[in-house]
């Protein structure tokens, strides 16, 4: 339903009721389930390029005699592995020009929270002083039946034990559901789990109207719902907000209670 057309539902079942309750704008509802989806798809995509040459990457480091990692070698290993990555089988292919690697979706099915992937994605790996710094935006690109703009920034950090790390500048974002969205985000995981953890902060708009939303201790791992974490939406109405416990639904809490309710896709 369009958010007008809420809006007046809303406001004629409190006229009719003599409910006093405060009217808040949907997209404040809204902007609590959409950032933690789209840091996920986030997260998502940088853990499945990320994690296959983590090791190669930061382990080929320092070695004696010193190797040095080579983002091209790293580009056509990602390059190989596209096939085994998605489903069902030939959905998605790749191939990698020196250190960039252009992929080409069909209807795939991919890692954690990607489902229902289609069009263009073009990585380019680069070293940042040792680093690993990848560059990543789409063409045509959609996700769960929805257009979707991929534009991130990601750098990888060397490992603490056996805990991975990296960081991420987003703009990412549905033009269906948002005007915009910035959100800068920290990603952890253990290799080769299937599962993170991410901590963010971002803003977004929509039709004039903004947010600035906090992500903390979003847990999500392959095939489930997200397990645990919590969002805050600041407004100019208010504090909204959420948390995950595993469920395939969330509760959106206005400043004054009132709740809203959201199917998770997981």
């Amino acid at each position: 339903m369009k958010r007008m057309e809420w809006a007046r539902l809303f406001l004629s079942l409190a006229a009719g009721t003599g409910c006093a309750s405060t009217y808040y704008d949907p997209y404040y509802y809204d902007d609590a389930y959409y950032d933690p989806y789209y840091g996920a798809y986030d997260a998502t995509w940088s853990y499945g390029w990320v994690d296959p040459v983590y090791g190669y990457w930061y382990y080929s480091i320092g070695v004696q005699p010193k190797v040095t990692a080579d983002p091209n070698a790293a580009a056509a290993q990602l390059a190989a592995n596209a096939s085994s990555a998605f489903t069902p089988a030939g959905c998605a292919s790749a191939t990698s020009s020196g250190a960039t690697v252009n992929y080409t979706f069909n209807n795939c099915t991919g890692l954690i929270a990607l489902k229902q992937v289609s069009g263009n994605v073009a990585l380019v790996l680069s070293d940042n002083q040792g680093q690993l710094a990848i560059s990543a935006n789409s063409t045509d690109l959609s996700i769960n039946g929805e257009p979707y703009n991929l534009s991130m920034q990601i750098a990888g950090a060397p490992p603490t034990g056996d805990q991975r790390k990296m960081t991420i500048t987003s703009t990412s974002f549905s033009p269906n559901r948002l005007d915009s969205r910035s959100s800068e985000s920290t990603v952890t995981w253990v290799t080769g789990s299937g599962c993170f953890t991410v901590d963010s902060q971002g803003t977004s708009t929509r039709d004039g109207r903004s947010a600035t939303s906090t992500v903390s201790g979003y847990q999500r791992c392959d095939n489930q719902c997200p397990s645990a974490g919590s969002v805050k939406v600041e407004t100019p109405e208010g504090t909204f907000s959420s948390s995950f416990d595993g469920s395939n639904t969330l509760r959106v809490t206005a400043p004054n209670d009132d709740v809203r309710t959201y199917p998770l896709d997981c």
